[in-house]
């Protein structure tokens, strides 16, 4: 029991720091509740869809188990995941014997994203999970199970793909240059990776691949993702202001120790592959989790560790205090305002449900929702024998049952549906709007 004090402190901690939050909603980002919706696809009908491209077989998978749970079961598994990273890195800092292992394995999970993540049922914790993990095992030289463990890592996020020349680096750093242990290393992490994405290979081939979103590249928005949004006000200003000390106290000297350090080139690899992709889709601030628990281990590299403790007591308390956006800055932190955006989305869902039941007739309808139609069908458990039909995008098929008013269409306006409009005008020439337009109040 002494022996593991740490690692249990480690557990009961973020274990208990996210109890409150994991009983509201699946999450604000559709995307959560696009991959329990494919789990429920998969259990009901033993068909694959994937929640949307490359695929995410792992967390899509997973929820085929979970999906008909509460909303508590299904977060609780990514509480569990990030008690797992947590864990992890924790094991890392010691293999690297740094002092302050302990405390900053458990700050990191209150980094704001990280702490948002850990409490709804997106899938950024597990990846970074299986990438800690597979980090610990090639540091000591366990190629099997590391390569086993990054081909999961790929299975929850394929783009985590990008950082197979980190690892290839420090497999050849680690093993003093053994370019037979590189070559097998490589050789394994890309067999698994096949293995555990094969569902989304067999059924879309190399399709997969196509890129989408928006990648226009924006400094502003770019800027604040990368700082506010995953930091949040407090930590990233305590992050600045310890750099500023340290460089105006002691200077940066210990930077030049850095190329002779194989993790800590390890973890600038990591951050500028993580940074890269970021920048070609800079979508959503999850996007760069992976580089935080390498960001907080360079950054004790390079801050003393007098200044360190206070730059990690500012992170601890960041999620709680001061949340900053465009609109307004607010005393309470990002949990307590997720929690309110959870609110108003899944009342939202609520009422669209509500109007889908009143506008249901004899006549078979189709209720065109676009980004809101797995949310809603996971929420309203629909009978798949009634007259509704709730699309994302009409088939060839619904569009037929249109014209020929078969089928009644109502719809909503949504991102999907503006793209689809524009190329067939179905919903401007059949459809019936059917509920208002979500406004975020923040």
């Amino acid at each position: 029991m002494k022996k593991y004090f740490k690692e249990i402190m480690i557990v009961l901690i973020v274990l208990l720091s996210r109890l409150p939050f994991i009983f509201n909603s699946l999450g604000s980002d559709l995307d959560a509740w696009r991959e329990v919706y494919t789990g429920k696809i998969l259990s009901e009908d033993h068909t694959y869809n994937a929640s949307r491209l490359p695929g995410y077989p792992f967390p899509e998978f997973s929820y085929s188990l979970l999906y008909n749970s509460p909303y508590w079961i299904i977060n609780l598994v990514s509480v569990l995941f990030t008690v797992g990273c947590c864990l992890y890195l924790f094991k890392i800092l010691n293999f690297l014997k740094v002092n302050l292992s302990f405390p900053i394995s458990i700050v990191f999970s209150f980094v704001p994203v990280i702490y948002l993540n850990s409490t709804v049922a997106m899938e950024y914790n597990w990846s970074l999970f299986f990438l800690l993990s597979s980090t610990y095992y090639l540091l000591n030289k366990n190629l099997w199970a590391s390569a086993i463990l990054f081909g999961l890592m790929v299975s929850a996020r394929f783009n985590n793909i990008i950082f197979l020349p980190a690892f290839v680096f420090l497999i050849y750093a680690y093993s003093k240059k053994d370019i037979k242990k590189v070559i097998q290393f490589s050789a394994l992490a890309f067999l698994f990776t096949c293995l555990f994405f094969s569902p989304v290979i067999f059924k879309y081939g190399i399709s997969f691949l196509q890129s989408s979103g928006d990648s226009a590249f924006n400094l502003s928005s770019l800027l604040s993702l990368a700082t506010l949004y995953i930091y949040g006000a407090l930590g990233i200003s305590a992050i600045i202001l310890g750099l500023a000390i340290q460089f105006f106290t002691q200077g940066y000297q210990k930077l030049n120790n850095l190329p002779k350090n194989n993790f800590a080139v390890f973890s600038i690899l990591i951050i500028i592959l993580n940074l890269v992709f970021f920048i070609k889709y800079p979508l959503e601030a999850g996007y760069l989790i992976p580089s935080i628990p390498f960001v907080l281990t360079l950054l004790q590299y390079i801050v003393n560790e007098k200044l360190m403790k206070p730059v990690l007591f500012g992170l601890l308390l960041s999620p709680f205090l001061i949340h900053v956006n465009a609109a307004k800055v607010q005393i309470k932190g990002t949990v307590f305002v997720n929690e309110n955006y959870e609110n108003q989305q899944l009342q939202y869902a609520k009422d669209l449900i509500r109007e889908i039941n009143t506008h249901s007739k004899d006549k078979p309808t189709i209720f065109h929702l676009g980004n809101y139609s797995e949310q809603v069908l996971l929420m309203g458990n629909f009978d798949k024998k009634n007259n509704i039909k709730i699309v994302k995008n009409l088939s060839e098929k619904d569009q037929e049952e249109i014209i020929t008013q078969k089928s009644s269409l109502y719809y909503i306006n949504t991102g999907d549906g503006k793209i689809e409009n524009s190329k067939t005008h179905m919903l401007d020439k059949y459809g019936v709007l059917l509920y208002k337009d979500f406004e975020l109040k923040k």
